[in-house]
């Protein structure tokens, strides 16, 4: 007999699961561990075992069909980090800005990458053993037309990033409140009104869990969320003694690497599977590094506010780069979709696998 208190308890623990693989989306990501090297020693059948963190592993147990509603991927194109000394005793507070963009590249790059990526992805699921539902079949069902209502047409686009799903695919639920996020943090205003969304996102969840029932009892929904970032930023000043010293400096390294991804798995069960660490991926996919043209406006500013310092007799210092990454689209398309096709075979060795 059916037990409703029993299937409320279900939804509490499924909306939980989902809000905690929210949380380490929504963290600044200087608080995030270091990069993995994707390189020639790399073993991905080994390293599916360490770098995914498993909430509710029971959702992974024995899959033999699969449905995919989501599947998307979020392309970060601006970056910046700000750095800043407290000033001691007599000196003044020295502050260092700098700001990336990623050139090169286009929409039409994103897109094709994420389309084979995601034809990749069913692939290796077919291969791994489990049956595939058809697209059409999972658009047919009465909660997913209700979820892809409430989502948004890919590509969605902001100053800093494009996140792009496969043709005819909205993107919702958890997928949509994380776009358009840097390396580098939000505001406070900003991250409120993303916590917002995230708690309307889990009742995303909840149709999620319909929508899996509607499919059949056999059937395990992957959504799936990734992230790709072009540099990787460090504040030098971070810290007491950061903050105390005399200089203020912000370094930039420019790599590709997938920064995050989040599966979820929806069954009996939900569960979620997170990577831990970025994998940083080859530097080759860059043909040149810049500071960007300064333009006669950007030196009449500079000569302006050193005056005024003068004027003021301020110890403060103060500077600020604006630096454009070039990529070299063939190379880019090549190594950024070959790294995220190796986390994507990572998870479907885990899913194949169990746990």
């Amino acid at each position: 007999m059916h037990n409703p208190s029993s299937h409320c308890r279900i939804r509490r623990l499924a909306a939980a699961v989902a809000f905690s693989a929210f949380l380490p989306w929504a963290a600044h990501a200087k608080d995030a561990p270091e990069p993995v090297p994707l390189d020639a020693s790399f073993k991905a059948t080994e390293q599916a075992a360490k770098l995914f963190r498993v909430a509710e592993g029971k959702a992974l147990k024995d899959v033999k069909k699969v449905a995919v509603p989501l599947f998307s991927v979020e392309f970060v194109i601006a970056d910046s980090e700000r750095a800043q000394t407290s000033g001691f005793a007599s000196a003044g507070r020295a502050s260092a800005s700098v700001y990336y963009k990623l050139m090169g590249v286009e929409e039409a790059d994103f897109q094709a990458i994420t389309a084979a990526l995601y034809q990749r992805f069913l692939t290796d699921l077919k291969d791994a053993g489990m049956e595939v539902m058809p697209f059409e079949q999972v658009a047919a069902s009465p909660t997913y037309k209700k979820l892809a209502a409430g989502g948004t047409p890919s590509p969605i686009k902001s100053g800093s990033a494009i996140t792009m799903a496969p043709a005819g695919m909205p993107i919702y639920g958890f997928n949509k409140v994380q776009t358009g996020g840097t390396s580098s943090g939000a505001s406070l205003f900003g991250a409120l009104s993303q916590m917002g969304s995230g708690f309307g996102a889990v009742s995303a969840v909840m149709d999620t869990i319909t929508m899996q029932q509607e499919l059949g009892a056999g059937v395990a929904v992957v959504e799936v969320q990734m992230k790709v970032n072009f540099v990787q930023l460090t504040n030098n000043n971070k810290g007491f003694l950061g903050r105390m010293s005399g200089t203020a400096s912000v370094d930039g390294k420019v790599q590709p690497s997938v920064g995050s991804a989040v599966f979820s798995v929806q069954s009996s069960t939900r569960g979620s599977l997170t990577l831990t660490n970025p994998l940083a991926l080859g530097a080759a996919a860059f043909s040149e590094v810049r500071k960007k043209p300064t333009t006669g406006g950007d030196v009449a500013g500079a000569i302006a506010v050193g005056l005024l310092r003068l004027a003021l007799n301020s110890k403060d210092s103060s500077s600020s780069d604006e630096m454009e990454a070039v990529a070299d689209p063939a190379k880019y398309r090549d190594i950024v979709g070959s790294g995220l096709g190796t986390v994507t075979q990572m998870f479907v060795q885990r899913l194949k696998a169990g746990e």
